[in-house]
């Protein structure tokens, strides 16, 4: 799933979104192109990477539906696991049909990149809830009257904002290229700076004020005292220092293709270290309970 979401990097920041053309799910009116070359190329094998993963999911699903009973909860992670995935394919299909690839930087593109970065991060909370549950850990049943559950929904939306400003940071700089970071600075404050290049200059601030949100969040004693929560808080702290170091080493390289992958992978692991930060933190309450004693 995380290649699969790498691999759509790929295709917009080579844009190759158009590489198949505006037909779908055909690749220039065929279901598997003769010779594709260059952009038809990355944008195909997207595409198929994306229905391997849905095959994969389907034989889960037959898997899933063998070994635990009617609403069990590895059977509703799974079902928003799929549904998400569905959500993904229909938006990534909206983005060919409406022409919303390449350089087009219409207001439809940027609400269909928000809702395509945070419909990705819930299908990937999804999928970690599942396998979570899978290795027998407890229910999750969030309890809003507790603080510790407020800091871990606090958690949620600052990785929400700082990932839905970020893909539009990335979809900035592949419309809106800078020869250097100066030039770059000049033409987002220049005065006839189109409305994507000047939401370029809030991502950096937000990404750091959402990371040092996270990062106090991991030092609140009240998410504190679980081994493994414990844990996934001190690898949290680590993926913050490198996607700073990762986001200033974007910068200065002027956005590469292999700088853009590795951010949004960070970016992905964080989400999902948080995703099993809180459902320990919470799950530990519900059902095991003890602090500093786990189940085999």
């Amino acid at each position: 799933m995380v290649a699969v979401i790498l691999g759509g990097a790929v295709v917009r920041a080579t844009n190759s979104g158009a590489g198949c053309g505006e037909s779908w799910p055909r690749c220039d009116g065929q279901i598997i192109p003769l010779s594709p070359e260059g952009a038809t190329l990355i944008e195909f094998s997207h595409r198929m990477m994306t229905a391997a993963l849905g095959i994969v999911l389907l034989a889960l699903v037959v898997m899933v539906r063998r070994h635990y009973p009617a609403g069990h909860r590895v059977r509703r992670a799974l079902l928003w696991t799929f549904g998400f995935f569905m959500g993904e394919v229909v938006i990534g299909a909206i983005l060919v049909v409406f022409g919303w690839v390449e350089d087009d930087a219409s207001i439809g593109r940027v609400f269909a990149v928000t809702l395509h970065l945070m419909n990705t991060f819930f299908l990937l909370g999804a999928m970690t809830l599942t396998a979570h549950f899978a290795s027998g850990r407890p229910p999750v049943a969030p309890d809003w009257s507790r603080t510790r559950d407020r800091l871990l929904l606090t958690g949620v939306i600052a990785l929400l904002v700082v990932g839905a400003s970020g893909a539009l940071n990335a979809l900035s700089d592949t419309l809106f290229p800078a020869d250097s970071v100066l030039d770059g600075i000049r033409d987002e404050f220049g005065p006839t700076a189109p409305f994507l290049l000047r939401l370029r200059t809030i991502h950096p601030l937000v990404a750091i004020a959402g990371g040092g949100i996270l990062f106090i969040l991991c030092r609140a004693p009240s998410l504190a005292g679980w081994q493994r929560a414990n844990r996934y808080s001190v690898a949290v702290q680590v993926l913050l220092a490198a996607q700073l170091v990762i986001g200033l080493m974007n910068i200065a390289l002027l956005t590469p293709v292999e700088t853009q992958v590795a951010h949004l992978l960070v970016a992905d692991l964080l989400w999902i270290l948080w995703v099993l930060l809180g459902a320990e933190v919470i799950g530990a309450r519900a059902g095991y309970g003890a602090r500093e004693v786990e189940p085999a």
